[in-house]
Parts: structure tokens; sequence; C-alpha cells
């Protein structure tokens, strides 16, 4: 019998911790994907947004369900100069990056339910999600050394007026890098309960069959899901100094690392191809400049004021979400 109730709904599952974070994208995205002159309207107002998630999170924005954002322990910066250093500023990275992810979530509604993003759906993930942490050691050290290597390599370029190719194509090289070898060690560090350790990122199994009369044998690899630690910071606004862990909620669900770093790696790859075949005009990063999604600032004001103002640990209630959805209508 056909359920009015689920039609409309992408599938979600309640053990799933739905962690996702965001990386910096070299090339505008690709608008000849996508059909139709709603779609192409809304494709063309973030194409050159690079603040990209992964994964793909449009399942919880659209049903309105909490997800994990990753964050970084540190503030991200970066020396590229002895008098200059870059910095990500927490803020403007994550209003542009929930920008693109609500305008992808009402892209794929538009395609596979015809309709339209809830507003009451969409502000509802936003004030879950914003107040939750996940214990993603391993991912937020990766996370925060691909925004460090785009620092360290585009950045850089583009405030010594370098080549900006050759800056790409080390930037793109060091994420496949740091992707490749987690795959290939295959194992994650994870925290639980106050204790580190380690564990798989997928198994290998073996597969035989006959294919036309003769006996195949077949290597699959298959994901794992592992332990989070999910601590639900709503009813302390992010203060560390008046909340113990023992007063925040906390949940244990499950999520699929190696889905971050294969899809990565995967994009990775694809802009090392279109580097090399010099097909795509590249983003310069003085968009992100502009928009203080990075500053630069004197090395001598690299101080502890300084690293309060950019630390990701914030509920982030200045970011509305609703906003989007209002200029998505006026697009």
């Amino acid at each position: 019998m056909f359920n009015k109730k689920t039609q409309y709904k992408f599938a979600s599952y309640k053990s799933d911790a739905a962690p996702f974070f965001f990386y910096i994208e070299i090339f505008p995205f690709d608008t000849s994907l996508y059909n139709g002159p709603y779609i192409s309207s809304l494709i063309k107002t973030i194409e050159r947004n690079p603040i990209v998630p992964i994964p793909m999170r449009v399942d919880r924005v659209s049903n309105g369900e909490k997800s994990v954002i990753i964050r970084p322990r540190e503030v991200t910066s970066f020396q590229i100069s002895e008098e200059q250093l870059a910095v990500i500023n927490p803020y403007h990275f994550l209003h542009n990056g929930v920008k693109n992810l609500i305008y992808f979530s009402e892209i794929r509604s538009s395609q596979k339910f015809f309709k339209s993003l809830s507003s009451k759906d969409v502000i509802s993930w936003w004030e879950a999600t914003r107040s939750i942490y996940g214990n993603l050691y391993r991912l937020e050290e990766d996370f925060s050394a691909f925004l460090r290597a785009y620092l360290h390599t585009m950045v850089k370029s583009h405030v010594e007026g370098d080549d900006l190719v050759s800056a790409a194509i080390q930037y793109c090289q060091i994420l496949e890098d740091i992707c490749k070898k987690r795959m290939e060690q295959n194992r994650i560090l994870v925290e639980m309960d106050g204790e580190e350790s380690t564990v798989k990122l997928y198994k290998k199994k073996v597969y035989t069959y006959y294919k036309k009369l003769k006996k195949v044998s077949e290597k699959q690899i298959h994901p794992e899901l592992v332990d989070i630690e999910i601590f639900d910071y709503s009813i302390s606004n992010w203060s560390k100094d008046t909340t113990t862990k023992d007063e925040i909620e906390k949940q244990e669900k499950k999520y699929i690392p190696l889905l971050f770093y294969d899809d990565l790696q995967e994009c990775m790859l694809l802009n090392l191809k279109y580097l090399e075949e010099n097909e795509k005009k590249l983003l310069n990063p003085s968009i992100l400049i502009e928009e203080n999604v990075i500053t630069i600032i004197d090395s001598k004001d690299y101080n502890d004021d300084f690293k309060k103002k950019n630390t990701w640990w914030n509920d982030f209630n200045n970011i509305k979400p609703d906003l989007f959805l209002d200029e998505m209508l006026q697009s």
C-alpha cells in the first residue's frame, strides 16, 4: 500500500550519526549536470561557492533530522610568510558551507520529490545540528589538515603571486595522499568512554563464482560501521568552563568513515585529471579572502584573544538557514 506519510522523505536510520564537514573545491560547480530553469537558477548562485559538503547530507536537511558537524579542535591556520598567517574563519566558513548544503538539498528534493524544502524542517535540522558534538578525533585532525593544505598551497601562492595551477596540483595531491594513506592503513582512531582504540575502515571478502563456465574469484570491500560518541551541548551554550561532560547528554551511534576518504579521493583524482588536461578555469582564493572565509593577519596578532574569536567550539547561532531559503525564493 502506498505510504503517504513517507513518500516525500529521504530514507534515514536512527543509528546513523550522519557526520559531515566541508572541503574547499578548486573548480566551479558543473551546472551541466542539472536541467530545468529553477534548478539551473539555484546552481548558478552556488557554482562559485567552493565550500562543498562531504558527505552531501541532503537527507538530514530535507527531513529536519540532526546531523554532526566535524569540529577541528584547534584554530585552523598556516604561516604563509615570516610576517603573515592565513586563518580559516569558522563562522564565515560554515556560513558558506551550510548555505551550499541547503541549496543542494533543495535541488535534490526538487528532483526526487518535486517539492521544495520545508522551512520548518531546515530550521529544525540546523537548531539540532549546531548543538551536537561528535567525538571524531581522526576526522577532526584530517579535515584540519585538508584546510591547512589549502592555506599552504592555494592561498600562499595567491598572496605571493605564484602560479595557481601548480599550487592546485600540490593541494589536490596532498588531499589524495592523505585519503590514500588512511585507506591503505585500513585503521581509524576511535575514542569511547575516555579510551582510545583503532578499528578497521573496511573488511575484504573474497567471492567465488562461475562466469562463462570458469571459476572466478573477486575481492570486494565492505565498509565498516564505526561507533561514535554524540554529546548534546544545547543546555550549556558550549561552555566548557561551567559544564562537565558528565552533565552533557551522551548517545552512542555509528557512522561509515570510509565514505569520507573514498569520496574525497575520487574528487581529488578527478581534479588532478582536469588540471593535467587544462579543461577548467580555477576558482581564485581571492573569493574566500574577500568574503572573510580566510583572513590574512600579521603573525604578531595571532594571540589568545584572536584564537578565542576563531574557535570551532561555538553554537553558531548567528547562522540563519531561513535567510538562505528566502534567497532561494528570490533567485
